[in-house]
């Protein structure tokens, strides 16, 4: 099966490393810039979702009446978030934290009550711990908005800026390769 890399990756290696490690400087130096730009994405996601849902709900005929209802008070419901995201970054993230908890708590409740893999497959211990871990982070995350804010952003712009280095170096291992 033939590659589909490009055959000189060196330029585009040192440019993807350097951006990435700038990226993710830039994040840790203006944190609040970084947070507001990623709340915004976030609102905008939400708006077009749900501006798609209310388009199912009003164009879906071979929806059941009370499944159109549901979709299009869900996408009106989701549409309205995506816009105080958009007008307030703050709420935007609030919002963000707010879902990433309950989900977590949420799964953890699903995987404890039926939603668990066949104990042959991990030790059911295991599996008890990993769901009381998931509900265990759902309420720190929702006890603690702006530190789990805080730590995610920490988190993910050290991770640019040390994926950003690596590839920067695997950039310059591949020049002294071809030399």
């Amino acid at each position: 099966m033939p590659s589909i890399a490009p055959s000189r990756p060196r330029p585009l290696l040192l440019i993807v490393g350097a951006l990435s490690a700038l990226i993710g400087v830039a994040a840790l130096a203006w944190p609040a810039a970084t947070l507001a730009t990623i709340a915004v994405l976030f609102g905008l996601h939400l708006v077009i979702v749900g501006a798609l849902r209310l388009l199912v709900a009003l164009r879906g005929p071979a929806l059941p009446r009370a499944l159109r209802w549901f979709v299009g008070v869900l996408g009106a419901v989701v549409l309205v978030a995506g816009v105080v995201a958009i007008a307030s970054p703050g709420a935007g993230l609030v919002l963000l934290v707010t879902v990433v908890g309950i989900g977590w708590i949420v799964d953890g409740i699903a995987g404890l009550f039926g939603g668990m893999p066949d104990a042959a497959i991990a030790p059911r211990g295991l599996l008890i711990a990993t769901c009381v871990l998931s509900i265990a982070a759902g309420i720190l995350v929702l006890a603690l908005p702006g530190a789990a804010i805080a730590a995610v952003l920490a988190v993910g712009a050290a991770f640019l800026i040390a994926v950003g280095l690596l590839l920067v170096l695997v950039g310059v291992l591949a020049g002294r390769r071809r030399d």
